[in-house]
């Protein structure tokens, strides 16, 4: 049972991607909308239907006349519904990424047509289901979507369902869209004591940093922009030329981690410790950096440097 639903599914996908492709903005229309009855437009068109047959079976015109009514009722609600998604204009926004086990964000935008407004749309997505927006008075809607993870690497949830049943509820139009939307997600980071507390710098660095204030390092001739508490005022007297002292620092420590410091044979084991890790160091000053089976990320800090490492650890 299970293979034929399997069967099914992949050949309805296949459909899918031949009849609305992949794309980053997509303009609805009829190729791309579909509409079919609610259960309430169902029960509706059996009770249309019994009153015609009732109509029909004691000759009584007025019962006849308003089951045409509630048909002709029910074709404007079909035209209403479809025309009611016909038109919008749907584009990719922005993502960010999401440890496993959360919630990663994705951002989806809806613009609505230059002549008509859009009413109760809804957005439904991998267990996610949005409040219902109204294109009216803006160009625009942002619907952010908060989409479940579980497992560490590239995140593509796929097609998401965009809906309406507006104006009667008696019919619902709907489409399927994949805006080719991804992101990372990044280990679990779970805390795990690491087998070296190694360096790979002396205690004062080895880095020489220019213009920094521990060691004097000489005299250079003096710039407009130099603060005048940097001037060698004794020089000045020797020579009649203005002069500026320079100084230099050392760089912080830094901290390699290593695929190896992790004394864990599962691999997802070792990727959470260092993951843990690396947001543990994020929150210093200490530069750090990264060693994994194939790439080596050199000692650094700050917001990108720490991407850079979690991008890592997730592709890793």
């Amino acid at each position: 049972m299970n293979s034929i639903r399997e069967m099914f599914r992949g050949r309805w996908e296949l459909w899918l991607d031949k009849r609305i492709p992949p794309r980053n903005r997509v303009t609805l229309n009829q190729k791309r909308i579909f509409i079919f009855p609610t259960w309430m437009g169902l029960g509706y068109l059996l009770t249309d239907f019994l009153l015609f047959v009732a109509g029909v079976n004691y000759d009584n015109t007025m019962i006849l006349n308003f089951s045409f009514f509630l048909a002709s009722l029910f074709v404007v609600s079909i035209l209403q519904t479809f025309s009611n998604l016909s038109g919008i204009v749907v584009s990719a926004g922005h993502t960010e990424p999401a440890f496993a086990g959360a919630e990663a964000k994705f951002i989806i935008h809806l613009s609505k047509s230059k002549h008509k407004d859009h009413h109760s749309i809804y957005c439904s997505w991998s267990g996610f289901r949005s409040n219902p927006h109204n294109l009216i008075e803006q160009q625009q809607v942002t619907i952010t979507a908060l989409l479940p993870t579980s497992k560490r690497g590239k995140f593509k949830p796929g097609r998401f369902k965009l809906y309406t049943e507006f104006p009667f509820g008696l019919c619902k139009s709907w489409t399927w869209l994949d805006l080719d939307m991804s992101t990372l997600v990044y280990p679990e980071p779970r805390e795990y004591p690491l087998d070296s507390n190694r360096t790979d710098s002396s205690d004062k660095g080895n880095v020489i940093i220019r213009d920094g204030q521990e060691d004097f390092s000489g005299l250079r001739v003096f710039n407009a922009s130099d603060s005048l508490h940097t001037v060698d005022w004794k020089a000045y007297a020797r020579r009649g030329v203005l002069y500026s002292k320079q100084f230099h620092g050392y760089q912080a420590q830094s901290r390699l981690l290593r695929w190896s410091d992790v004394l864990v044979s599962d691999k997802e084991c070792k990727l959470s410790a260092l993951c843990f890790w690396v947001l543990e160091l994020s929150k210093t000053n200490h530069p750090y950096g990264l060693e994994l089976p194939g790439t080596i990320i050199t000692p650094g800090s700050g917001k990108q440097h720490e991407k850079n490492c979690l991008d890592a650890l997730a592709l890793a």
